[in-house]
């Protein structure tokens, strides 16, 4: 009996020490990469003592390279038990990435972007159902508006802001599967899990999984279409064409929901070819990447001739040709290796292990362009020196990413003696613990980032009941709480046209804001201070200066240390008697 319990014991440490990478294994085939609908047969050269092995009972695909490109997977597609006991650990990755976003969830009120997403795709169903007129959100929405916000919006309709952002969670959780189903079909299981362990952990993903943007569905279209790309190079006949063109569509598809994604398509284009390079050749790769880009294209040029000129406007204004702002470039960078750093150097040192092992030029590639998705956005950013968006954007890179990152900390097995193995499996452990836990702390200070606008909503709610008429305010959080403000009367601090009643000249920019509030316009101003600091300062300044508007609310809050308030001007009645009559009897 104790000498069983040994020989299982040694099993088990071979079994650990079993290479992540292409050394073979003495007396085992190479074990080219199938999809999972082929038949599978016990090795030939199986042995009593060796842990089982599975094979395909088909011919290397032509262009496969056994000498050079291989890789061991234990078993992933034995049946029974076995099979149920490797899908638990995605289970529980997805379970504690669940957690770690559902507890942002409750934990701060909308921010503008949510609350303007959510807002707009309530009036696009308003629109669609009952022909009621909306304002031209494709002339300045980064994201088509009739992809995500109908979908948010329709979440939140039967649960409220939470739902829309648990919709947002499921697309994540999507993102992961789909991360650990691309990474299974281009390394072994050791890898699939540290990547999938990696990127839940990370704190754009607790972050975008409770953040009700078209962010993460664009993310979850992304990985789809990475997905299917690398599914596609394991097929044959009609079957890999079709699974190219769905590739393409949903890389439109995650175009189209957000127009910054679009930075990504080279990567996931780039990855389907180099897997079906590894597999079929050259030529066969050449052919995937052309039917991908071709259909990709070919849906973003019907929609954008469906839509009309309004959407490649806001194309080129939000993405294109996006206004840079004066962030320093190292800012920005340093700020980015805070966020995804971590990440970004491990799959720099899975890269080069893929150089010092004996990988195919293939795979090489492969390992190239993941590593290069991570530094994307950053780069990017830093160019037109602007950190907006920042936290976010560099999750859809890191999503690549993890693949190499995981790659690498498996790696870590095939580097120490078979006796060290377990010990480290039990570093790589430690290492995305400790990712998860920055990112715990990094997520839970982003949401934490705009104040709560409970007693803001409320106060501005019972004004409006009283002073109907235009709101002249710096944020959308309004919109979406206050169904009441009517969007036909509201006017924004970015842009804003006005025309003089007594002169009909046409004014805009700081003029018109003057002209407005001398004349009392608006019936009600709001101001956070937070958004647009200037133009809010001069706003209240004319209000100080026209003495036209009355403070009816200050409502103070904290965040990050930077201390500011809410402030609420209602029309003035005794001040615009005066005003006109002071100005009746100059001109007389």
């Amino acid at each position: 009996m104790h000498e069983t319990h040994q020989h299982r014991g040694l099993a088990m440490l071979r079994d650990l020490s079993r290479p992540a990478g292409p050394v073979p294994e003495p007396g085992l085939e190479p074990l080219p990469d199938r999809g999972p609908a082929q038949d599978w047969t016990p090795a030939r050269n199986w042995a009593p003592g060796a842990s089982e092995r599975l094979v395909p009972d088909l011919a290397p695909e032509p262009g496969w390279d056994q000498a050079q490109d291989w890789h061991l997977e234990p078993a992933r597609y034995a049946p029974g038990r076995r099979a149920a006991r490797q899908g638990w650990p995605l289970l529980a990755v997805l379970a504690v990435q669940a957690a770690l976003s559902l507890r942002l969830v409750w934990s701060n009120t909308a921010f503008q972007d949510e609350a303007l997403y959510l807002w707009a795709g309530h009036l696009e169903w308003s629109h669609w159902l009952y022909g009621a007129p909306i304002p031209a959100f494709q002339n300045y929405f980064s994201g088509a508006p009739v992809v995500y916000p109908p979908l948010g919006a329709l979440a939140d309709s039967y649960g409220g802001l939470a739902s829309a952002r648990v919709l947002s969670l499921f697309l994540m959780l999507a993102a992961t599967w789909l991360l650990y189903a691309t990474t299974r079909r281009i390394f072994d299981r050791r890898a699939v899990f540290f990547a999938a362990v990696l990127f839940a952990g990370l704190g754009a993903t607790q972050f975008l999984g409770a953040f009700a943007t078209y962010d993460a569905m664009a993310i979850a279209a992304l990985a789809l279409a990475s997905w299917l790309g690398v599914r596609s190079a394991a097929m044959g006949g009609r079957a890999r064409w079709c699974c190219l063109v769905l590739a393409g569509a949903a890389l439109a598809l995650a175009n189209a929901t957000k127009y910054a994604s679009g930075l990504f398509d080279p990567v996931v284009i780039a990855v389907a070819m180099a897997c079906t390079w590894r597999r079929r050749g050259a030529g066969a790769a050449v052919a995937a990447g052309a039917v991908m880009l071709t259909t990709c294209a070919a849906l973003i040029g019907i929609g954008l001739e469906a839509g009309g000129s309004g959407y490649w406007l806001a194309l080129s204004s939000t993405t294109l040709t996006r206004a840079g702002d004066n962030v320093p470039a190292y800012g920005i960078l340093y700020a980015s290796a805070e966020w995804v750093g971590g990440i970004a150097l491990l799959a720099v040192i899975g890269a080069i292990a893929t150089f010092a092992k004996r990988f195919s030029w293939p795979v090489r590639a492969l390992a190239c362009v993941l590593v290069t998705a991570v530094f994307l956005a950053p780069v990017e950013q830093a160019r037109i020196h602007t950190i907006t968006s920042l936290f976010k954007h560099v999750g859809f890179g890191a999503w690549f990413g993890c693949i190499m990152a995981g790659f690498a900390l498996a790696s870590l097995v095939t580097v120490v003696p078979a006796v060290k193995a377990n010990g480290a499996v039990r570093v790589g452990i430690a290492a995305v613990v400790l990712g998860a836990v920055a990112g715990v702390a990094m997520a839970s200070s982003h949401f934490a980032s705009w104040p709560r606008s409970t007693w803001f909503t409320a106060r501005l709610a019972a004004l409006a009941k009283n002073h109907p008429g235009p709101v002249l305010e710096d944020n959308n959080v309004s919109e979406y709480y206050i169904p009441d403000l009517r969007w036909r009367s509201r006017a924004g601090t970015v842009q804003f046209t006005y025309i003089d009643p007594r002169t009909g000249r046409k004014l805009s920019g700081s003029s018109a804001y003057l002209d407005a509030i001398k004349n009392g316009y608006f019936s009600i101003i709001d101001l956070s201070f937070a958004n647009t600091l200037q133009d809010d300062q001069k706003i209240a300044h004319d209000i100080a200066v026209t003495r036209t508007y009355r403070l009816s609310a200050v409502i103070p809050y904290s965040v990050d240390g930077f201390r500011s308030a809410y402030r609420i001007w209602d029309r003035d009645p005794a001040g615009s008697r005066s005003k006109r009559t002071g100005e009746a009897g100059l001109a007389g």
